[in-house]
């Protein structure tokens, strides 16, 4: 990363690696696969001793193709569990007092906190229909050049470092939106628009603040309680497509709290 931004960046507070696990299940699997590979290529070259030595040359590749094939797709494989192994390895995350270090090896991207312009949540289920399957949650931090940092829950202790990241960028965020709300300043939230008159959602539907009974985050979507014309109205967007989601939320709580 550049000189000038990584003085910037400031003291490391914490470095965030790979989970252990994600990091030595793949090169154990790498290894076993490469001596399984080894086992096979020698298995090979017995049969074709035999078959040289027994019944001649010509029965030598039907002998030997087998299991050298056999031990060419394992190594293959084991290529590709020792190259993630090795890219886990070098991945390390640094925590700064002025911003964040995406470091492998001795390349790496760094963004600091005054240049972020968004944060984006995400969480995907995993596995197949009809089984409950596994939540991997994800946070993309947009800088202002529209470049993004993408974090997810394969790092140790992600939910410490997702909230240590929401608590440098939150609070400025919050106040310059309260700010610029106040100021009479429609704010963009993706499909949400928050104005003094109140919400407009992804379907250009308005809902006034006094109608604005509740919003909160559920299942990786924003929910929003309302009433329209009379009626119970819910607005429900995926997250994210939201930036800045619980900022989002906690302004829509702020304003619509009756007095």
């Amino acid at each position: 990363m550049p000189a000038p931004v990584e003085k910037k960046l400031g003291e490391i507070k914490q470095v965030y690696r790979v989970r252990r696990n994600l990091r030595r299940n793949p090169a154990t699997l790498a290894l076993v696969l490469f001596g399984a590979g080894i086992l096979a290529w020698l298995v090979a070259a017995g049969r074709a001793f035999v078959a040289y030595v027994e019944y001649g040359p010509l029965l030598v590749s039907r002998w030997f193709s087998i299991p050298f094939l056999i031990g060419l797709v394992l190594g293959l494989f084991a290529s590709a569990f020792a190259l993630l192994a090795w890219r886990a390895a070098r991945l390390r995350i640094r925590l700064h007092a002025g911003g964040l270090a995406v470091v492998r090896g001795r390349r790496g991207r760094a963004i600091l906190w005054d240049d972020v312009r968004a944060l984006w949540s995400r969480s995907v289920r995993t596995g197949l229909p009809g089984l409950p399957g596994r939540l991997h949650i994800r946070l993309e931090i947009e800088a202002r050049d529209g470049q993004r940092l993408r974090l997810d829950d394969r790092l140790e202790d992600f939910a410490s470092l997702a909230e240590a990241i929401k608590a440098r960028i939150y609070p400025p965020f919050l106040e310059a939106c309260s700010q610029a709300f106040n100021d009479g300043q429609t704010l963009d939230f993706g499909p949400l628009h928050l104005s003094q008159a109140g919400i407009t959602d992804q379907r250009s539907m308005s809902y006034p603040w006094s109608a604005v009974s509740e919003a909160r985050l559920a299942s990786g979507r924003l929910v929003i309680r309302a009433s329209r014309e009379g009626k119970p109205a819910e607005v429900s967007i995926p997250a994210h497509r939201i930036p800045n989601v619980e900022v989002c939320t906690q302004l829509i709580e702020e304003i619509g709290r009756p007095l």
